[in-house]
């Protein structure tokens, strides 16, 4: 091993250094020297003295070519900072506001200042959140914008997602809303489920305990569809997701209307969670719950993914996702038991049962594919549709999510889907912000993985750095192979 030259500059251990020190302009070339040289900078063992100043000082040798960014605390933040760690030329900086920032990472895009990325601005911010990413990855959106598309491309939109119905009691729809899912349930329930009202007195019933003082309007087109039969068992069951909670949070199996009615009362006047988390909201999504789905050792699972949308509305999907599963063998007796129905990390490690027969309850798609192969290639059968399901969300909001054209923006989501018995796949919900703990092997190799490939399409290409040797090996792929696959730009027609 090579001694390094006295004369270099460790620029690693430098930027460590540098990234400890708040509101640092390294901008300015003199003030960086006559400040911070002494603190940062190692001097050359023979130091050129600058004849020009009265006071005599040793000029450091300075980082050259040197991006700073800011990075936001939570959701093991530090798997985004050992992947930027190895690209020297960046500098992590703890002030938020730092006019020198380029490029900034976090949770959620507030306090973004999306108004300075205009074409005409010629410095570079590049931001890990879209303006209004809200248009895809809140539940309600989600469902209006798909539904809006497939009506435009003459297609189905309950082929891509369960039976929905969303209600807003800040709206004027509300009663509308609300009465079109009454007529539907009592339609289509089967025969031994005995309701105890009609609809319209439910109606009635269910506004005066909600309380909400609304205004009638046209609350939307009834659902034709009928439910299929994997949504159908001896049960009838449903589910109530609030709208605008992630990990599992304000999501129920409901069995009747009373149940939904409570549920709905305790969100809108605010419903305490065991940890003292007080949720309120007004805006819910009902959708059908699949009662016959595909199991893996009798156990309800879902598949995560993640796409990556870029500002020139390209979309990409990473080459590997992976298996959650439940802790407890699937029933449909116990509805209220979150440990056999959702299959949230954030909720299934809290189980006595959480990682007894899986690393952090999680499989690979490999092992799914092997545990599957009755049932055909699951690459083909499965992942090549997700891919085509997660492609027509997207396109669903083309003209939203970007609408100002802001440049230099890029986002990273997770989406989750589901199987039923007969190997079909369904879009449940698409996620902001997806979960980057690394709480199994399997993540812990791929989750580094995809972030650095994705900054290498994103911010590698605008803040351009030297080849690093690090690198971040994936079971069956080439190190040097970028994982994120280019399914094309965001298109106004989509198939199935």
């Amino acid at each position: 091993m090579q001694n390094k030259s006295p004369n270099k500059i460790d620029l690693q251990k430098a930027q460590k250094q540098l990234s400890q020190q708040k509101n640092l302009h390294v901008n300015n070339p003199k003030e960086f020297a006559q400040m911070m040289a002494q603190k940062y900078i190692k001097h050359s063992p023979e130091p050129q003295k600058m004849k020009s100043l009265a006071n005599d000082f040793h000029l450091p040798q300075l980082i050259p070519n040197h991006y700073c960014y800011f990075l936001g605390q939570g959701n093991n933040h530090k798997v985004v900072q050992r992947v930027m760690q190895p690209r020297s030329e960046w500098v992590q900086v703890s002030n938020y506001t730092d006019i020198n920032v380029q490029f900034k990472w976090q949770q959620t895009n507030k306090g973004y200042q999306y108004e300075r990325l205009n074409w005409s601005n010629k410095s570079k911010i590049a931001l890990n959140h879209f303006e209004f990413h809200i248009e895809i990855s809140q539940k309600d959106y989600l469902f209006k914008n798909l539904q809006s598309y497939c009506e435009d491309n003459q297609l189905n939109v309950f082929d891509i997602v369960p039976i929905t119905f969303v209600f807003d009691f800040s709206s004027q729809l509300a009663d509308q809303q609300l009465l079109n899912f009454l007529i539907y349930y009592e339609k289509h329930a089967p025969d031994h489920i005995q309701l105890k009202q009609d609809q319209y007195r439910k109606f009635f019933f269910i506004r005066r305990v909600l309380a909400v003082t609304i205004t009638s309007g046209d609350g939307g087109k009834q659902i034709q569809t009928p439910i299929p039969k994997v949504y159908q068992s001896n049960d009838y069951l449903w589910m109530l997701k609030t709208t605008q909670f992630n990990r599992g949070r304000g999501i129920h199996v409901f069995g009747d209307l009373d149940q939904m009615t409570k549920l709905m009362d305790e969100y809108i006047q605010g419903r305490t969670t065991k940890s003292n988390e007080i949720l309120k909201s007004k805006t819910f999504v009902i959708q059908k719950y699949l009662e016959r789905p595909l199991l893996i050792k009798n156990r309800k699972f879902d598949i995560r993914v993640w796409f990556m949308l870029t500002q020139e509305l390209e979309l990409y999907f990473f080459s590997q996702g992976y298996i959650r599963l439940a802790s407890e063998e699937y029933n449909l007796k116990n509805i209220g038991n979150s440990f056999v129905h959702l299959t949230n990390n954030a909720i299934q490690k809290h189980s006595n049962k959480y990682g007894q027969l899986e690393d952090g309850n999680q499989m690979s798609f490999d092992d799914t594919m092997k545990y599957f192969a009755h049932k055909g290639d699951f690459y083909k059968n499965i992942v090549d549709k997700i891919k085509k399901l997660g492609y027509i969300a997207f396109s669903s909001v083309r003209r939203k999510i970007n609408i100002h054209n802001r440049k230099f923006c890029f986002e990273i989501f997770g989406l989750d889907f589901m199987i039923d018995e007969d190997f079909k796949v369904w879009l449940i919900e698409v996620n902001t912000n997806p979960c980057l703990e690394e709480s199994s092997p399997l993540l812990a190799m791929l989750i580094p993985r995809m972030l650095d490939d994705a900054f290498q399409l994103t911010i590698d290409v605008e803040f351009p750095v030297a080849d690093y040797k690090v690198k971040y090996p994936v079971t069956n792929y080439n190190d040097h192979h970028n994982m994120w696959q280019n399914l094309g730009k965001l298109s106004s027609k989509a198939t199935l």
